[in-house]
């Protein structure tokens, strides 16, 4: 059976990276401010940074992938996976990231965020959803439990 696992999320961009972490119950994502890319190094620093702050057990990294499930080949997402995995000693999963960004602008701009503001937002939305794909799915993976039958037979 798998066990709840606080995670965080990645949305590894050109210039800023969203991120996100779940609670203990795997029940609630919520974005955190953008970190700044420069370099799957450094980013790989400041994420063993903020798993000690936030008691982080695992990692999410939002991986572009078309519609074949072939990666566009992201050098940058690829090299920030090896970063991690190298450094951390928790897990590093990868995720399908496929239209999280368009979805995080609208839900901006569906929930009224000037668009100024929601430059800002954006990245962390995207890693929220990101996280949202991969506890769905780790949901799925999880045995229901059932209660044996009572009474006799």
């Amino acid at each position: 059976m798998l066990r709840a696992v606080r995670w965080l999320a990645l949305d590894v961009g050109a210039r800023r990276v969203g991120a996100a972490v779940c609670d203990r119950d795997e029940r609630v994502a919520t974005p955190l401010p953008a970190l700044p890319f420069t370099g799957a190094d450094a980013l790989a620093a400041a994420v063993a940074r903020l798993l000690g702050e936030r008691e982080i057990e695992g990692v999410v990294v939002g991986v572009p992938e078309t519609r074949d499930g072939a990666s566009r080949g992201e050098a940058r997402v690829a090299a920030v996976l090896a970063a991690l995995r190298a450094r951390l000693a928790v897990p590093v999963e990868a995720v399908d990231e496929r239209g999280t960004t368009a979805a995080a602008e609208a839900a901006l701009r569906d929930a009224g965020v000037p668009p100024g503001r929601r430059r800002g937002l954006v990245d962390g939305v995207a890693a929220q959803l990101i996280l949202e794909t991969f506890l769905e799915l780790r949901q799925r993976r999880r045995p229901v439990a059932v209660d044996p039958p009572t009474g006799g037979c």
